[in-house]
């Protein structure tokens, strides 16, 4: 077996002090990331206290048209789909039956009706930093078994979208990385990439190819080559014990389509599963996996020494 530290289904299960870290984690960055909106729900009530004396005079001030429409209900996404004019005739409507009817706490009224809309904005954003944050981490042990190994490895930079040598590796780099090389480029790690050979976005492939862009004909002409994939896998990091079976189920649906797909060109590619919160059923059915050679190496992403060792695994493919 590839994981040392994965003996039996029991070895997967997340403990109930590993969710309660998680969940613990989860409230912190929530916490973090919704200072910026309150911090502008009391710009837009500094604004409308100081520049308006009833709700209708808010249809006079056009810079701060936007979180109006978000006090009205109506999200970004939203926005994309509507006209000025539709939109300008929701915020009337806003205003007239519940800001007027508000009396003097208007100003109030409108806030606490931005906050709510702003708080669906949150989490939407928050449900995507859950897979984000387990990718950092997983990020995190590559590098270090890199680093450990002395590989004089390369990381893409999305913001740059350049690639960066190891010695301009830092810990706030981590969020930003796309793909990383290694091993003099024979070894190419590319997180979120649509598969051509699969048809659907996988969260973790390994090529033995070296691609100096993640995009243009050259890539494409690399990414359609079954011959150079290495592993596939599949990153759950959601925590929460209700989500566990839906996220499991879809990234088993995920991998047996590339087990297929990759059989149909006599290709039995390495595949693996890390997943947050395991429970008893799906730690048994991944470890019967596991066992017949189905996956090729799992690890539970709370458990640092089942991780360290599917990366080290990985980085010596």
């Amino acid at each position: 077996m590839n994981n040392a530290h994965v003996r039996r289904a029991k070895d997967l299960e997340t403990t109930y002090e590993a969710t309660r870290a998680g969940f613990l984690e989860y409230a912190l960055r929530k916490s973090k990331e919704s200072i910026p909106y309150i911090d502008k729900a009391r710009a837009l009530q500094s604004v409308v206290e100081r520049e308006t004396k009833s709700p209708k005079d808010l249809l006079k001030i056009t810079r701060i048209r936007e979180p109006l429409y978000e006090s009205a209900g109506v999200s970004v996404k939203a926005r994309s789909h509507l006209q000025i004019k539709d939109l300008d005739s929701i915020l009337a409507e806003f205003i007239e039956k519940f800001l007027i009817p508000a009396g003097k706490s208007y100003v109030d009224e409108l806030v606490y009706r931005y906050l709510l809309t702003a708080g669906d904005a949150l989490g939407g954003r928050m449900r995507n930093l859950v897979g984000a944050i387990a990718g950092e981490r997983f990020t995190r042990f590559m590098i270090a078994h890199l680093e450990i190994a002395k590989d004089d490895y390369y990381f893409y930079n999305k913001s740059s979208d350049k690639w960066l040598p190891r010695k301009k590796y830092t810990i706030d780099q981590v969020s930003e990385i796309r793909s990383i090389q290694w091993r003099g480029g024979k070894r190419q790690l590319i997180y979120n990439l649509n598969v051509p050979l699969v048809g659907k976005n996988i969260d973790l492939v390994v090529l033995n190819q070296k691609s100096d862009e993640l995009s243009g004909d050259r890539f494409k002409k690399i990414i359609n080559e079954p011959k150079y994939y290495i592993a596939i896998g599949e990153l759950k990091g959601g925590i929460d014990p209700a989500g566990a079976d839906e996220h499991w189920k879809t990234a088993n649906t995920a991998l047996h389509r590339a087990r297929e797909a990759f059989q149909r060109q006599h290709i039995e590619l390495p595949l693996f599963f890390i997943g947050a919160a395991i429970e008893q059923s799906m730690a048994e059915e991944i470890f019967e996996q596991y066992s017949r050679g189905r996956l090729a190496n799992c690890a539970n992403h709370t458990f640092d020494p089942q991780l360290a060792s599917l990366c080290s695994w990985l980085v010596n493919l």
